[in-house]
């Protein structure tokens, strides 16, 4: 087995509706947080693999990394022995915070082992979305297509197209300082679905329309967009609390923003912590510490 020098980058990402209802066919609205991104370069050696790591949280990388690489050599039933050479990782997305940080390094390995010629009809996408089952159970590929993705994307039943976007709103993400745990999200909705499978089902059905808003408002070019947008967010955001997804930490960081001036903000990802998404009429200008502008 020759393996061969290798780099590549992908991103953080955002969710601006569909939220755990793309696991039951909805569609979601996912874009790419171009400032927050992943590298990994790989030279060979023929020895033992050894991993560097620059950026920020190296140990939960380290973690990271090496579950990955080893699921994915285990799913192509590669030896060992054939995982060789120096793994360097420069990492600026926060690990655990809905960012999709897991997914980043799903991408990046699967790109790997395609560039190393052992996925050979497999996807890397496909591959990509198998790796990340090893955090999620059952990921709809949501988070995958959007670290690989340059701009906001319409995700559905696997099937990805680029969003049409006419106007570019003033809208942040912002920590609330509490991680979240992706599988106890999922666990929760499950057990809305099997308590009260009426109320879930609308839940689903609104956070449905609150994805078709959301692409509609982006898409508007009347001044009536901002108002749609706003709408679609506080939407989606009453879907997390009735999932019984928003604890202490999101409802006081979201209040805060509010309070601060924002028009809309919901939760970005799976919930119970992570970051927040916050809409405004006009730039924050620095009125809340730490928003990143998307």
């Amino acid at each position: 087995m020759t393996l061969s020098d290798f780099k590549t980058k992908t991103h953080g990402k955002w969710i601006l509706a569909g939220e755990h209802a793309v696991l039951r066919g909805h569609g979601a609205l996912v874009f790419p947080v171009l400032e927050k991104h992943l590298t990994l370069e790989y030279r060979p050696t023929g020895s033992a693999p050894t991993v560097e790591y620059q950026g920020i949280d190296g140990q939960n990388a380290d973690q990271l990394f090496k579950r990955i690489l080893k699921h994915g050599a285990n799913l192509l039933k590669c030896p060992d022995q054939n995982i060789t050479g120096h793994f360097i990782i420069n990492n600026t997305i926060p690990i655990g915070f809905g960012m999709g940080a897991s997914a980043a390094l799903c991408v990046a390995i699967a790109r790997w082992f395609e560039a190393q010629l052992l996925l050979n009809t497999i996807p890397v996408e496909h591959f990509a979305k198998e790796l990340e089952h090893l955090f999620h159970g059952q990921s709809s590929g949501l988070d995958i297509v959007g670290v690989a993705a340059n701009q906001g994307m319409h995700f559905n039943q696997g099937h990805a197209k680029p969003i049409t976007q006419n106007w570019r709103p003033h809208w942040y993400l912002s920590s609330c300082e509490q991680v979240g745990v992706t599988s106890t999200c999922i666990d929760k909705v499950q057990s809305r679905w099997s308590d009260t499978p009426e109320v879930a089902r609308n839940i689903d059905m609104s956070m449905a329309s609150a994805v078709e808003l959301s692409e509609a408002a982006l898409q508007d070019t009347s001044n009536e967009g901002l108002a749609m947008l706003a709408q679609s967010i506080n939407s989606a955001c009453d879907c997390f609390k009735n999932w019984g997804l928003v604890n202490e930490p999101l409802k006081h960081h979201m209040n805060q923003l509010q309070r601060a001036g924002a028009i809309a903000v919901k939760p970005t990802g799976s919930g119970l912590g992570g970051f927040v998404l916050s809409l405004w009429d006009k730039p924050a200008n620095g009125l809340v510490d730490h928003l990143i502008s998307i």
